[in-house]
């Protein structure tokens, strides 16, 4: 059963905030936040800004909070990952166990909806986000349409109960077919996303013990995909190369320096999932050459 009540308030706090979130205030002034994924995943832009779990360095992960946070500092797009309840239910978690960002113990898996957001998910990050609550994929749609694109990660634990159809149900449902990608590392997640809905776009996450010595090409092709996030440690010339040979953008994940951040720019990363999307503009500011009306 759902807990109705609790989603009730987080998700109203999330749009009585939005309007005010959605000027993207903090964004250094490096070009418009892209609107649609049509938009961006256009190459001759500047680097896209991914807010890794929300902006996670300023507010704990995957929370509505994260993701309110992401839209203030005006991301591009929020990653967050998705996987399933006992009772089957779609919520917004990367662990397969709760212990690391909530009070509770155990597997999500072997928890209801009830159970779960009975959880603090906002505590072991700090008192100021007491009260913070795992969300649901529903509520987090509702907070971010009109205000940032997602790249929904669905975990690969949960494939096998059904997650796929209901991720794509739910993006349907809330009328956001142009505002998301949907992302995992199981093939098979995305084969079953793409068969139930071609239109949705997809980035296939790179695998280094399934993918080694693998052409990004097969990689991309086997399951249609639009995309390919790669960690930054993996992402080497020759990836990189066939990557723009085939004209296959590359998302590199998770850079939290400014020089991680710089080197994946100059790798060619089209986009870059980092805790600290505010930091990150900075970066790609700096490497901006002016335009000719900022010229003095």
């Amino acid at each position: 059963m759902r807990h109705k009540p609790l989603r009730t308030i987080l998700v109203g706090v999330g749009l009585c905030l939005a309007p005010a979130l959605s000027t993207g205030a903090e964004q250094t002034d490096t070009g418009a936040r892209p609107q649609t994924i049509e938009q961006f995943m256009r190459t001759d832009q500047r680097v896209r800004v991914i807010a890794h779990r929300g902006f996670s360095g300023r507010a704990p992960e995957n929370t509505l909070a994260a993701f309110r946070a992401a839209i203030e500092a005006g991301a591009d797009m929020a990653e967050f990952d998705v996987t399933l309840t006992a009772d089957a239910e779609v919520v917004c978690l990367h662990d397969e166990k709760v212990k690391r960002t909530t009070e509770g113990r155990g597997r999500i898996s072997e928890l209801t909806l009830a159970e779960a957001q009975s959880l603090d998910a906002g505590l072991w990050f700090s008192q100021a986000f007491i009260g913070e609550r795992i969300p649901t994929l529903d509520a987090v749609l509702e907070t971010a349409k009109g205000h940032i694109l997602l790249n929904i990660e669905i975990k690969s634990e949960a494939v096998e109960g059904g997650i796929a159809a209901k991720v794509v149900t739910a993006v349907n449902e809330h009328g956001m077919r142009d505002l998301v990608i949907i992302s995992s590392f199981s093939p098979e997640a995305l084969a079953q996303v793409h068969t139930l809905d071609p239109a949705l776009h997809t980035a296939s996450l790179y695998n280094r013990k399934l993918h080694r010595d693998v052409d990004p090409g097969v990689i991309i092709g086997e399951v249609k995909s639009s995309s390919l996030n790669i960690n930054r440690r993996y992402l080497n010339r020759k990836i990189r190369e066939r990557c723009r040979d085939l004209g296959i953008p590359i998302g590199g994940y998770t850079a939290n320096s400014r020089r991680q951040m710089e080197k994946l720019i100059d790798m060619g990363a089209h986009s870059i999932f980092t805790n600290h999307p505010d930091v990150l503009f900075e970066v790609i500011a700096e490497r901006t050459p002016a335009r000719d009306e900022d010229r003095p």
